[in-house]
């Protein structure tokens, strides 16, 4: 078998999904002969990895625009996509799309060689190197079927923490609004994100704790930890939320709900004290930047999607005790629930008791303190290559983010 040399990797879903990946993409990079990885990814996604030093090339796919156009137009994308990859010359395609559509492209039309993907309901037929996963991602975190993906296509993946890198346009962007809106001598701040779960559709409420309960935990966790304002988050589409929320709350407070971009919204919560939200791709981004959190889960398991990896500072709440929960299963949830019992009985006091059990006030407060840059988790030390990036778009088939 010849040298590992240029990696595509694919992965078209969410944000989480995408960071879930950054492990593989340092431990390609630590590999001595590979000297390119590009990612094929969501143009929704783009800004997760942009900033990241272990990929070369990004390809960024509006399938939004596909649905909109001609037939005719979008062969035209894909020829146009295809051959801008073809001429890479990939020797591995890390397929992590749960589809057939991409490995049979990079079999018949891309001709990489060694093609591996995760083996479910039989979509991984193209592939000649899989990972089963018959029920679906269960009884452990996606990131290590991600990196036993890797693992099997003979990547070794040892150090399994998230990155996010963050821009410096960003950061000053971040500060700028935090100066101006709260003044410059503001103090130690938390973040909630009352919203979430957009990628469930008419259904995303089904991964939302209740807004009055965000506003009573909030005005005990200033309390606790001698916070001085609340930032409210959250995206254009979900902005009643946060709306609501800061009609509730009785601490100082900044709704920034649909104002700022992804990587915005990242600089803003490196520079708090605490992270609390509903599940979605903001916890894992608050765990990646080392800032501790605590996120709320409905019907998913967070033994599964949860913050990775495991820590005392970063901690999943649901409601013990609920034969049903977790519902989603094989991609698939329980959408004629109408009690939504795993998060409307969920209440301030019972989480309050979950944090105490579980040490969470303590670790936090260590946490913040100590304050470990991005790059340092649990004491893990790691060098590697940087190289220089580029986003690749074509006109109307591959956006810029």
């Amino acid at each position: 078998m010849r040298s590992l040399r240029r990696v595509l990797v694919v992965q078209p879903y969410g944000i989480g999904d995408l960071l879930f990946l950054t492990p593989v993409l340092r431990a390609l990079r630590l590999i001595p002969t590979v000297e390119k990885v590009d990612l094929l990814l969501g143009s929704r996604n783009e800004v997760a990895v942009r900033h990241n030093p272990h990929v070369d090339e990004i390809f960024s796919v509006d399938k939004d625009l596909f649905h909109r156009r001609s037939a005719f137009q979008n062969f035209q994308s894909v020829l146009s996509l295809g051959r801008v990859l073809y001429k890479n010359n990939y020797d591995l395609l890390l397929d992590y799309s749960l589809r057939a559509e991409y490995a049979f492209y990079g079999k018949f039309f891309l001709r990489i060689p060694r093609r591996a993907g995760l083996g479910y309901k039989r979509r991984g037929f193209f592939h000649n190197l899989r990972l089963p996963i018959p029920q679906g991602f269960e009884g452990r975190h996606v990131v290590e079927d991600y990196c036993e993906l890797a693992e099997t296509a003979g990547i070794r993946v040892e150090d399994r923490f998230l990155e996010f890198y963050l821009s410096d346009s960003d950061r000053e962007k971040a500060e700028k609004v935090l100066s101006e809106k709260m003044g410059d001598s503001f103090g130690p701040f938390l973040v909630v994100n009352p919203s979430g779960g957009e990628s469930w559709g008419k259904d995303a409420h089904f991964r939302r704790w209740p807004v009055p309960f965000f506003a009573e935990l909030a005005g005990k966790l200033a309390e606790k930890f001698n916070l001085t304002h609340l930032v409210i988050l959250g995206s254009k589409n979900e902005t009643h939320l946060a709306d609501e929320l800061a009609k509730q709350v009785s601490i100082s407070t900044l709704n920034l709900s649909g104002q700022l971009s992804l990587g915005e919204t990242a600089a803003l919560i490196q520079k708090s004290a605490l992270f609390v939200g509903n599940d979605s791709g903001l916890v894992h981004i608050a765990h990646a930047l080392r800032v501790p959190l605590m996120a709320f889960y409905g019907p998913v398991d967070p033994q599964v999607y949860g913050p990775y990896p495991a820590s005392p500072e970063a901690i999943a709440v649901f409601k013990e005790g609920l034969e049903c929960r977790p519902c989603y299963h094989r991609f698939r949830y329980n959408s004629a629930c109408v009690g939504r019992e795993c998060l409307q009985r969920l209440t301030p006091d019972e989480v309050w008791k979950t944090l105490e059990a579980k040490e969470f006030f303590s670790a936090a407060s260590t946490a913040l303190r100590l304050k470990l840059p991005v790059g340092d988790f649990n004491h893990v030390q790691y060098r590697v290559p940087v190289k220089s990036k580029e986003t690749r778009y074509l006109p109307g088939t591959i956006e810029n983010g």
